[in-house]
C-alpha cells in the first residue's frame, strides 16, 4: 500500500520561506516524492498558504505564483472531501479546540488514513500518533515532546436537534446514482 501524508500549510510555509526546520521538510520531500509517497492536501491548502506569504511574509505576486508553481511540482494532490470532511473537521474543531482550518488537515488524514506533518503544536497534539512534528534540528519549534494539552473536549454538534435528519439525507445523497 502505497503511504500517504498529509502536509499542513505551515510545513508549505517552513519550506518555502526558509525557516527553522526548511531542511527537515526538505529532506522528507523529496524521500517521498522519490518511493512514489502520496502527498495530500486539504483544498483550503492552497488559500492559507497564499494568505501567509502575502499578509505575514509580504511577499510579491510574483514570488506568490512562482512559490505556488513550486508546490504544486510536488505533485501534492488537492482533495475536495465536501461535506464529510467538513463535518467531521467541525467535530476535531471542537473537540480538540482547533480553528475549522487547522481541522481540516486532521479530518482530512483521518479520512485517507495517512500521516500529517505539520509544524503546528496544537495540530500535532490532537493528531496523536498520526501526527509527524517538524524536526526542527533542536531549534525552537517543536524541540520538545508532543502531548495533549487538556482533555478533549465531549462534541456537542451531535446534540443539534437536527443533525441525525441532516446526516440522513448525505447519506441518502451519497446512495444515489451520479
Amino acid at each position: 500500500m502505497t503511504e500517504r501524508v498529509v502536509l499542513d500549510a505551515s510545513i508549505a510555509i517552513t519550506k518555502v520561506m526558509q525557516q527553522v526546520g526548511a531542511a527537515d521538510v526538505e529532506r522528507r520531500l523529496r524521500r517521498w516524492v522519490a518511493t512514489g509517497t502520496r502527498l495530500i492536501v486539504p483544498s483550503n491548502f492552497w488559500l492559507e498558504v497564499a494568505n501567509a506569504l502575502i499578509r505575514r511574509h509580504r511577499v510579491s505576486g510574483a514570488l506568490l505564483m512562482e512559490t505556488l508553481f513550486e508546490l504544486d511540482e510536488l505533485g501534492l494532490e488537492t482533495e475536495e472531501g465536501g461535506r464529510p470532511l467538513l463535518l467531521l473537521a467541525m467535530d476535531r474543531a471542537e473537540r480538540f479546540g482547533l480553528m475549522t482550518y487547522d481541522a481540516t488537515y486532521l479530518a482530512l488524514a483521518e479520512l485517507v488514513d495517512a500521516t500529517l506533518y505539520t509544524s503546528d503544536r496544537a495540530l500535532l497534539a490532537a493528531a496523536g500518533t498520526r501526527g509527524l512534528a517538524l524536526d526542527a534540528g533542536g531549534e525552537h519549534r517543536l524541540s520538545e515532546t508532543a502531548g495533549r494539552y487538556g482533555e478533549p473536549r465531549r462534541p456537542t454538534w451531535p446534540d443539534y436537534s437536527g443533525a441525525s435528519a441532516y446526516l440522513a439525507q448525505l447519506r441518502g445523497e451519497a446512495r444515489r446514482p451520479a
